[in-house]
């Protein structure tokens, strides 16, 4: 899994009791721009093309995952999950086609001793479903994993509502405020939870070297 970077100290502060609960309004918590201030450049967030197929590897279950919801948000498919095992991982369609017909796509993949490396082994490729705007993998982790890096450089920015309509318009994925609140205030998290790391190595640095110059 790829680890989130750290953050300075000082970059933004975190109130627990703001961020607990849903605002009133959407404007609560929105900050007015100032018309005339310089436009900040606001760049995409950069998905992989989600391309699978049979035998394919990946170096850890993590890898594998990741590379299914690339798929699921570019294909817009109601991709769910229906294996869990540590060294097995499976996904399938949970769209409809027509009269209620269940979609016949499928993807799984496991490690092997001999192999010692993900593999897929099974792909039904056939989707016969219609894409109604759901996935069940964009849940709250997710959000918070697509939009963390966002939420570092601009909080303010990214409110629920924002987060809501750029997974719209990004992805034409459904989600709800209450997810998108959830999924922020889990990145938020992370941030704070990074921030103490880093503040803890500085102590023990600091403690080294007055230890070393006595």
């Amino acid at each position: 899994m790829s680890v989130v970077p750290i953050i300075g100290e000082g970059e933004f502060e975190i109130d627990d009791e703001e961020h607990d609960v849903l605002p009133e309004s959407d404007e609560d918590n929105e900050e007015e721009e100032d018309p005339e201030a310089p436009q900040r450049m606001r760049t995409h967030i950069r998905r992989g093309d989600g391309h699978l197929y049979r035998d394919q590897t990946f170096f850890n279950g993590v890898a594998f995952k990741d590379r299914v919801l690339d798929y699921a948000l570019r294909t817009r498919c109601n991709i769910r999950q229906y294996r869990y095992d540590k060294d097995k991982l499976g996904f399938e369609c949970a769209g409809l086609g027509e009269n209620d017909e269940a979609c016949g796509w499928k993807i799984y993949a496991s490690i092997l001793p001999k192999d010692k490396i993900w593999r897929v082994r099974l792909f039904v490729d056939n989707h016969t479903c219609e894409v109604n705007g759901e996935c069940e993998m964009v849940k709250v982790p997710v959000i918070a994993r697509l939009f963390v890096n966002k939420i570092r450089e601009e909080p303010a920015y990214y409110m629920p509502m924002k987060i809501e309509e750029l997974i719209m318009a990004n992805w034409s994925i459904s989600v709800s405020r209450p997810q998108c609140q959830a999924g922020r205030n889990k990145a938020l998290k992370w941030i704070k939870s990074e921030h103490d790391q880093q503040f803890a190595r500085l102590k023990d640095y600091a403690a080294e070297i007055v230890e070393s110059n006595p």
